[in-house]
């Protein structure tokens, strides 16, 4: 029994090396052709870099503006993801508490937008916010994240409400406690796993995020870093040393944001998955 336990653990050892060197190695990659000049990434892609060079990215910061793009994504992306946090934790606890045909019809709806993808309503969205002129506005990208990302936002949070005990809101009822204050003192912080889960991973969906800011965001001063990423790209010529470059500036703050929060993505999927 010792040794089929110990050989099934090296067996499952390995299996898991080799899952991780297959994640790390596209990351490697990308690192690894930012540092190289454009020769030896054009005769050794695939390789280690035999010569580094730092000096892409300097020529990266400046031609992506990324100060100015980095305030972009970051202002649109931690302003959507905090109003999606309030408005979707709202609608989740109205949709578990009250529990009528009304309010599961609305749930309903919410499951439906979970399986339209973008790219059937992108048009009609634009009509819209072109009529009501929020184009080229920081308030018009937020309403489409809130819209775009509260439908699975509302699924999960829905299953992790269902996880609070009611005893708690009884008990504050009963000491004059109206429906918000009950919410935002005694629900809301309870949900703080499934809020985390939400936050970072729709933070990562904003962030890389290249669709809608070039469509909704026609104003050189406000476009976010993956479309200024797409300057480097032309009809017949691809500036690969750039483009790495700005990937590897792109991906590091949300490298940084994973390496801090990847515990709580991990405590808020299963927190809302057994009920007791």
């Amino acid at each position: 029994m010792k040794n089929n336990r110990r050989t099934g653990l090296i067996i499952g050892s390995a299996i898991l090396w080799i899952l991780a060197a297959f994640h790390l190695y596209p990351i490697l990659l990308v690192l690894f052709s930012s540092v190289k000049t454009k020769h030896e990434l054009a005769v050794n892609p695939f390789g280690f870099p035999l010569e580094i060079t730092f000096q892409y990215f300097s020529q990266a910061f400046k031609t992506m503006h990324y100060m100015r793009s980095l305030f972009n994504t970051a202002f649109i992306a931690f302003i959507s993801v905090g109003l999606l946090l309030i408005i979707a934790s709202m609608a989740a606890y109205a949709i578990i508490r009250k529990n009528s045909r009304f309010y599961n019809t609305i749930y309903m709806f919410f499951l439906a937008g979970t399986i339209v993808p973008f790219q059937m309503t992108m048009i009609p969205l634009y009509k819209v916010m072109l009529t009501t002129k929020m184009i080229s506005t920081y308030q018009g990208i937020i309403c489409f994240y809130l819209a775009f990302l509260a439908p699975f936002s509302v699924f999960l949070l829905a299953g992790f409400v269902r996880t609070v005990p009611k005893e708690l809101e009884e008990a504050a009822g009963i000491d004059g406690c109206g429906i918000f204050r009950t919410f935002f003192t005694i629900v809301f912080p309870l949900m703080k796993p499934a809020l985390s889960t939400v936050a970072v991973l729709n933070l990562f969906t904003v962030w890389n995020d290249f669709l809608a800011p070039m469509l909704y965001l026609q104003q050189s001063s406000m476009m976010t870093l993956t479309v200024q990423l797409n300057s480097f790209r032309g009809m017949y010529v691809n500036d690969w040393s750039l483009i790495f470059t700005g990937v590897c500036m792109i991906v590091a703050p949300m490298l940084v944001v994973y390496l801090f929060a990847q515990r709580f993505i991990i405590s808020g999927i299963t927190a809302g998955a057994v009920k007791g």
